[in-house]
C-alpha cells in the first residue's frame, strides 16, 4: 500500500474535490428566506435596546437626570448648648447639706471686771459732801472715825461704824456699817436674813435686802437695807429719818 502523500496534480485534484464537497453541504444546510416583518421587529427591538442603552449612557453620564432620586437627608448640626445636668434618679435619697457654720468671732464686749471698793477712812466720805446736807441736814454725826459704835455683824467684819442722832431724840436717827467678807460668808448671811423675813433682789452688780419692823418701844417703823458686793457689804439702819437714794450716794463713794 502507498503511504506517501499525494504531491503536484494529485494535490490539487484533491484539495478541489474537498472544496466542493463542503459547498454542496453548505447548500444543503441554508436555512429558509425568513419574513420581512420579522425583520421589521427585530430592528425596531434593535433600535429600542440602543435607546434605552443611550438613555441609561445619559443617566450613567450625567446627561439626563433621574427623576425618581431621592433628595439628600437635611444634616442638622448641633447648636451649642450647656451639657444637661444629670437628672437624680427617683429612688436616690436627696442628701442635703448644710450650709457651713459661720466662724465664730469673738464679743468685742467683753465682760467689765467687778469695780474694785474702797471703804473710807472715817464716815465723812461715806457720802459726797454735796449730798451730805441733803441726807443727813443738821442731824450732828457721832464720833467721825466711825470706831466709836462697831456692832457685831458676824460672820462679817465691820471696818466703819457711822451714826447720825439728834441729842434730844431717843430713836430717831441713822446708821451705816462697813465692812468686808468672803463669797460664801456673804451667801450665808444673805440666807440668814431672808431667814428672818427680809426680801432680796438684784441691783445691777449688787444684791439688795431690806426689812421693816416696828421700833423697840416706840409706834414708828425701823427699816434695814443690806448692799452686797463683791466682798464688800454696807448695812444702813434709820428710824423715823427718811432719806432718797441714800444707797446711790454711799455706793458712788465706796464703787465709784
Amino acid at each position: 500500500m502507498n503511504t506517501e502523500p499525494p504531491t503536484g496534480d494529485d494535490l490539487q485534484r484533491m484539495l478541489v474535490t474537498m472544496k466542493q464537497s463542503v459547498l454542496d453541504r453548505a447548500e444543503d444546510r441554508k436555512p429558509a428566506p425568513r419574513r420581512r416583518g420579522r425583520r421589521a421587529g427585530i430592528a425596531i427591538g434593535v433600535i429600542a435596546l440602543l435607546g434605552l442603552g443611550a438613555t441609561g449612557g445619559g443617566v450613567a453620564l450625567g446627561m439626563i437626570p433621574q427623576p425618581f432620586a431621592a433628595a439628600p437627608a437635611p444634616t442638622t448640626t448641633p447648636s451649642p448648648t450647656e451639657p444637661a445636668a444629670p437628672s437624680t434618679p427617683a429612688a436616690a435619697p436627696v442628701q442635703e447639706t448644710p450650709d457651713p457654720a459661720p466662724p465664730q468671732t469673738p464679743s468685742a464686749t467683753a465682760t467689765p471686771s467687778p469695780a474694785a471698793a474702797t471703804i473710807p477712812a472715817d464716815c465723812t466720805g461715806l457720802v459726797a459732801p454735796s449730798e451730805a446736807a441733803r441726807l443727813f441736814g443738821e442731824t450732828p454725826l457721832y464720833d467721825p472715825t466711825g470706831k466709836a459704835e462697831l456692832r457685831n455683824a458676824a460672820p462679817l467684819t465691820t471696818t466703819l461704824s457711822c451714826l447720825w442722832r439728834d441729842p434730844r431724840s431717843d430713836v430717831s436717827g441713822l446708821s451705816i456699817d462697813v465692812g468686808t467678807g468672803t463669797a460664801e460668808q456673804l451667801t450665808a448671811y444673805e440666807a440668814g436674813l431672808t431667814a428672818k423675813g427680809a426680801t432680796c433682789t438684784d441691783r445691777d452688780e449688787a444684791r439688795v435686802c431690806t426689812q421693816t419692823q416696828q421700833a423697840a418701844q416706840y409706834p414708828v417703823d425701823t427699816t434695814d437695807t443690806w448692799y452686797f458686793r463683791g466682798t464688800t457689804w454696807f448695812h444702813v439702819n434709820q428710824t423715823n429719818f427718811p432719806t432718797t437714794d441714800l444707797l446711790g450716794a454711799v455706793e458712788q463713794q465706796i464703787w465709784g
